[in-house]
């Protein structure tokens, strides 16, 4: 039987560590799992070590980095990485290599990330662009708390980018497309993800966060053509703000006159009009409500992202 290893970076998440565990104890298939601790002082590494856990410490290392640390700590042929405000079926493991054993060349899988069921609007709202087209298929990348990868493949790339402060897992998936592998999405591979965000300020920093890398990750890959339009909608929002603020201070220090008026509501309209039209797109099964909030949803994720893209 070939080996897997899971490999989960936590850092202050007690009550979601205890829960992930508790998941992979009733996995159909065996593992060796290994927790890389970014510095907890909540007694998360401390549980994990009474329960018989292997934990690595690894404190202040980006995300990229510690889950090198776990994977080069481990000796499964098969490699899933979890995060741990995830839950998942006891077929998880299961699941996994059966989409990677599928076909040779599928080098990793996973799929996109289920709210909970007493999710809030918010996590309601992204769950419909999350999981937009969510059937069986090839995809470009997949996220790296629901994700398995073959070892020899993850170790040929040259594992997680660990300066990209996020993205890490969309820069390994190209990575490994461009070294000739397929990334497979498969929903039956099923995660609930709780840390998705419950609130829009939540959501603003997710965000925040997660788009810190965005042109670094791009330079990174060499510049690739396919992530040009993931980078325009953030540059097209930070563009429109920038202008729609010269604007209006020009209105503000002069007396505004109508034709300024008119001005501003036209570089709104062209602002909001992504958000809106791909909200109709993405939402028009689910109703007008569902709609005006995936559009508040994509806009919000625009702005954020755009002002995040230069962060370091």
């Amino acid at each position: 039987m070939k080996t897997i290893s899971v490999v989960v970076p936590v850092k202050n998440d007690l009550s979601g560590a205890r829960l992930l565990l508790s998941c992979f104890r009733k996995q159909s298939l065996p593992c060796e799992i290994v927790f890389v601790d970014n510095g907890s002082t909540d007694g998360t590494a401390e549980f994990l070590e009474s329960q018989g856990v292997r934990v690595l410490r690894h404190p202040e290392l980006r995300v990229g980095a510690l889950r090198n640390r776990g994977v080069a700590a481990t000796e499964g042929q098969y490699i899933a990485f979890a995060d741990s405000d995830h839950e998942v079926d006891s077929n998880w493991l299961e699941q996994g290599i059966r989409v990677l054993d599928s076909e040779p060349s599928v080098v990793a899988c996973g799929s996109h990330y289920l709210a909970p069921e007493n999710g809030t609007w918010v996590q309601r709202a992204w769950a419909i662009h999350r999981l937009r087209g969510a059937e069986c298929k090839d995809v470009d990348w997949l996220a790296s708390g629901n994700l398995f990868v073959r070892r020899d493949a993850f170790l040929g790339v040259g594992g997680f980018n660990e300066t990209l402060v996020a993205a890490e897992d969309v820069d390994l998936c190209h990575r490994l497309r461009d070294s000739g592998g397929t990334i497979r999405h498969d929903p039956a591979i099923a995660s609930i993800h709780h840390g998705e965000a419950r609130t829009l300020r939540r959501f603003i920093k997710k965000e925040w966060w997660r788009g810190s890398s965005g042109i670094r990750a791009w330079v990174s890959q060499g510049f690739p053509l396919r992530e040009i339009p993931s980078l325009v909608w953030p540059l097209w929002h930070l563009f429109f703000s920038l202008i729609f603020l010269v604007v209006w201070f020009v209105a503000v220090w002069h007396l505004p006159q109508l034709h300024t008026l008119w001005v501003l509501f036209g570089i709104v309209l062209l602002w909001v009009a992504p958000a809106t039209f791909l909200a109709m797109i993405v939402g028009r099964s689910r109703g007008i409500k569902a709609t005006s909030l995936l559009a508040i949803l994509y806009f919000v994720y625009g702005m954020t992202r755009g002002w995040a893209l230069f962060r370091k």
